[in-house]
């Protein structure tokens, strides 16, 4: 199963998945900024250890720098990839409202089709039947007594 196949879940499940995907878009989108502002705090670092003639302290932040672009861009990338599935997740969620809100009850329906049309109805024939099961005993004790 991918991430964005929802076509099969009932409409609460498959609302509650894309909510939680959403939440996981958002600690992600989050956990991007906390990244970019620490790189660039520490492109500040560099730069502070570079007009202090400081080469081993510039050195070392911007070897810490060359990491946080790293992951800044992979937390980029894969904000990019939750963003357009939670696209896709969100149209297919409103298809899935639309086709649950249109669901119909086949058996429910064909026994009103019957009605409608005349044919007979078993459950209804033999409530009937039993209706007059229990007239006639009801007319037959009252002959009796």
């Amino acid at each position: 199963m991918s991430d964005t196949d929802i076509d099969s879940l009932e409409y609460p499940a498959a609302r509650d998945y894309v909510v939680a995907y959403i939440a996981a878009l958002k600690r992600t989108q989050k956990e991007r900024g906390i990244a970019q502002e620490e790189l660039a705090q520490w492109e500040r670092r560099v730069r502070l250890a570079d007009s202090r003639g400081e080469p081993i302290l510039k050195r070392g932040a911007e070897e810490r720098v060359g990491a946080l672009r790293e992951r800044t861009r992979r937390l980029l990338e894969e904000e990019a990839a939750m963003r357009r599935k939670a696209d896709v997740l969100k149209e297919k969620l409103k298809a899935l409202e639309v086709r649950s809100s249109l669901s119909v009850d086949a058996d429910a329906l064909l026994a009103e089709l019957q009605i409608l049309a005349g044919e007979p109805d078993p459950l209804r024939d033999a409530l009937r039947d039993a209706e007059v099961n229990r007239d006639l005993e009801a007319l037959k004790r009252k002959a009796q007594e």
